[in-house]
């Protein structure tokens, strides 16, 4: 198979299909997720493949086809979207409704950062912050609990963050903005997940005996749920952030992008964290 065949198949055959079944302007956006290094870095790679292959140089040839492919796979969104669900789904969260409000609603941190200037800002999980604020202004939460606080470093690498770097701090300024009352705001410490749940284990007045949630990505909820748990903390699930896509498949789905790996690293990520209790 000439290296021509490949192009055809990899890049002409997508653009042609996608301009016939969605338009001119879908073709222009698959034509710039074709330009991007990791696509052009597969099809360079198949074209290498396929011409050692000619050359009888079979070994590496197929090394470098089967490499190419599968990271073709599992970079493409119709497969990484199939695991993100798999994974979110592995948990039933919770729907919170005014007819059962939460006492109160811990927010893990995670979901700020802080600008430049100082800002609080919300980050890529900000969903989580965003979310719990809706809550409680729709009088499904009662009172909010926000967690985290920075590393302190040592040796070389020594100094502290100012009190605006803190997660914690950032999401109460954020929810105090948009219109919560800093009474109903609590905070804890953590500087991960596991340390998060041993400071919410010393505040039982938040969840013992009460209608309590703990709010968290729909990716990181099945590892703070095992957690908390183990950490004898009594709370139910909120999913907030989900990650899986939604609406119909597209033949972009099909194509391989950066952010499929992204993804598939932040699952494998949330998968070893719990196989170790962190």
């Amino acid at each position: 198979m000439p290296t021509s065949c490949v192009l055809f198949a990899t890049v002409c055959l997508p653009l042609i299909a996608t301009a016939a079944m969605s338009g001119k302007s879908s073709a222009e956006k698959m034509l710039t997720n074709m330009i991007q290094p990791l696509f052009l870095a597969i099809v360079v790679g198949l074209m290498i493949g396929v011409t050692l292959l000619r050359r009888d140089e079979r070994r590496v040839g197929w090394l470098m086809v089967c490499g190419a492919c599968l990271m073709w796979v599992l970079s493409s969104s119709i497969f990484d979207s199939f695991v993100v669900e798999t994974w979110e789904s592995s948990i039933e969260s919770s729907v919170p409704t005014v007819s059962e409000p939460f006492d109160y609603v811990i927010v893990l941190g995670g979901g700020t950062s802080v600008t430049p200037d100082g800002r609080a800002q919300l980050g890529q999980s900000g969903d989580r912050v965003g979310y719990a604020a809706r809550l409680y202004l729709a009088g499904i939460a009662k009172n909010l609990v926000t967690t985290g606080d920075n590393m302190k470093m040592s040796g070389v690498l020594s100094g502290e963050f100012k009190p605006q770097e803190d997660p914690s701090q950032q999401t109460k300024q954020i929810w105090i903005d948009l219109g919560v009352p800093a009474s109903v705001i609590s905070e804890l410490p953590g500087q991960n997940t596991s340390s998060e749940m041993a400071a919410l284990k010393e505040h039982p007045e938040y969840w013992q005996d009460k209608r309590c949630g703990i709010l968290t990505s729909a990716f990181h909820l099945p590892r703070a749920v095992k957690l908390a748990e183990r950490a004898g903390v009594r709370a139910l699930p909120i999913a907030a952030d989900y990650r899986s896509s939604s609406g119909p498949w597209t033949v972009n789905h099909f194509l391989p992008e950066a952010e499929g790996l992204v993804r598939l690293q932040m699952i494998f990520k949330e998968w070893i964290a719990m196989r170790i209790s962190r």
